[in-house]
């Protein structure tokens, strides 16, 4: 069957507000001003259907959406429940073509959930972690150039590379006692130990391989002690190992190449994602309903 012939099933509205309200506020509604509950009434429903609320104690008014993700957006919410639930491995232009919607207002919503799923969980290290790096190809996708082919560059390219020549190094962080990991796109690997560092409470064990840029990390504040595997002798001495990483890489591989390419620039939105993916693999979707703006 043609894919452009096949038609899409969106979630029902009055559903979608509901599980969102119940993300946000539980079993009873409570001000997004103030956080008072028992003053709030209804006060009907906006020209998209979202629940409105007046809070009787701070005399304002609000709705479903108020200071959620959703807010302000242009689409309606069935078609936003339906995007992020697919970006978990559909490109945008599918996406688009699926909701006959316009690739680049799609692209952006996709990019603004990617910006907030970093917000999401800051991840803290400590007792036994992991990290090691990886070079992804990621070049300037969606921006031509005169000279060359904006998918050829940094594609043959082997071994460490750079931002600049399309092959940014990502810096994997797992916390062994709960699997959490956290990826760090950087331009280069110049500091990173103290970005790393500044991550720890000072309980951490950190386990590395011997690339240089870890040398004397356990002299931050950060970390307690540093174990480094040289892979060309063996990979596992003990605690001391980055199987966990590496795990974690053949999912970041596998995942990326469902879209086909990604830009560099977005490279972290997609990682961001995708951690959140790994560390709430039940709950990820509720994390991203319960969200709540800073007003």
């Amino acid at each position: 069957m043609d894919r452009d012939s096949v038609e899409v099933f969106l979630p029902d509205p009055d559903e979608c507000y509901e599980r969102l309200r119940r993300a946000r506020f539980g079993a009873t509604v409570s001000c997004v001003y103030c956080g008072e509950s028992d003053p709030v009434i209804k006060k009907g429903t906006t020209g998209k259907g979202a629940q409105q609320y007046r809070c009787k104690e701070c005399e304002t008014y609000f709705n479903d959406l108020t200071g959620s993700f959703f807010e302000h957006r242009k689409f309606p919410i069935e078609e936003m429940f339906y995007m992020i639930k697919e970006m978990r491995s559909v490109p945008t232009a599918q996406i688009a073509s699926e909701l006959e919607r316009d690739y680049e207002a799609v692209l952006n919503f996709r990019h603004d959930l990617q910006e907030l799923c970093g917000e999401l969980d800051d991840l803290v290290l400590s007792d036994v972690c992991e990290a090691d790096e990886i070079y992804v190809t990621a070049g300037e996708k969606g921006i031509e150039k005169e000279d060359e082919s904006p998918r050829s560059r940094g594609l043959k390219k082997k071994g460490r590379g750079s931002f600049e020549s399309d092959k940014p190094p990502v810096v994997t962080l797992v916390r062994r006692s709960d699997g959490r990991v956290e990826f760090l796109v950087r331009e280069n690997l110049q500091d990173v130990d103290e970005e790393i560092a500044d991550k720890g409470d000072k309980t951490v064990i950190l386990c590395t391989d011997d690339y240089t840029i870890y040398d004397e990390i356990d002299e931050y504040d950060g970390i307690d002690a540093h174990l480094a595997i040289t892979h060309d002798e063996t990979y596992v001495i003990g605690d001391a190992h980055v199987n966990s990483c590496e795990n974690r890489h053949s999912f970041l591989r596998q995942w990326l190449a469902k879209f086909r390419g990604v830009s560099k620039h977005h490279l972290q939105g997609y990682l961001n994602f995708l951690s959140l993916l790994l560390n709430d693999r039940t709950d990820w979707f509720s994390k991203i309903l319960s969200y709540e703006s800073s007003r």
